[in-house]
């Protein structure tokens, strides 16, 4: 359920529960340009919705038109403008009860669509050079205005950091890493530690 992805033209409707990856390489494979950067987030639209997620350059908030949401203790279910969410660096106004069923983009016709596959290569590539793979929490912290939550992670010596199951990649300092059987409490409890 709520993975479902329409496009007509340069608007796209997609499920709250639809992959980031397969929303940037359908966009994509229909020849729009500006969803790009979504193709190695991992997690839902829906998710992404709630806290801005962005990477290389640009955000949810640089297309996100729209927005279904229901609230799961009220019942309530109600179509919502982007503007009316207040997105900020990896925030909105959402409460824990809202869950984003459903998200409206508004997208722009690509010039050059084999340009757009090389850039979801690129972007891809970077990725895997630079980043964790495995299971992780993603970045875990934001980054402060002016520097980067991973530089100071690292700055403080706890790169490699362990705790049970869970631990400060040795790749990239703002991912915590579990293992194959890891809890959610070391990842809880490591990031705590840092």
């Amino acid at each position: 359920a709520f993975t479902d992805v329409r496009i007509l033209g340069d608007k796209v409707s997609a499920g709250g529960a639809t992959l980031l990856p397969v929303l940037a390489r359908r966009t994509v494979s229909a020849g729009l340009s500006g969803f790009e950067w979504a193709v190695g987030v991992p997690g839902t639209l829906g998710g992404a919705v709630r806290m801005n997620a962005g990477g290389h350059g640009s955000d949810i908030a640089a297309s996100l038109v729209g927005v279904r949401v229901i609230d799961v203790l009220t019942g309530e279910d109600v179509r919502m403008e982007a503007a009316a969410l207040e997105l900020g660096y990896r925030s909105s106004r959402l409460r824990r009860s809202e869950v984003v069923v459903e998200a409206q983009l508004q997208l722009r016709v690509a010039e050059d669509p084999a340009e757009r596959e090389a850039l979801l290569g690129e972007i891809v590539r970077w990725r895997r050079e630079h980043q964790p793979g495995g299971q992780n929490a993603g970045s875990v912290f934001t980054n402060p205005a002016g520097d980067s939550a991973g530089r100071l992670i690292d700055e403080s010596g706890a790169r490699g950091l362990r705790i049970g199951s869970a631990a400060v990649s040795d790749k990239h300092a703002n991912f915590i890493q579990a293992d194959a059987a890891g809890s959610a409490d070391d990842i809880a409890r490591v990031m705590v530690s840092v």
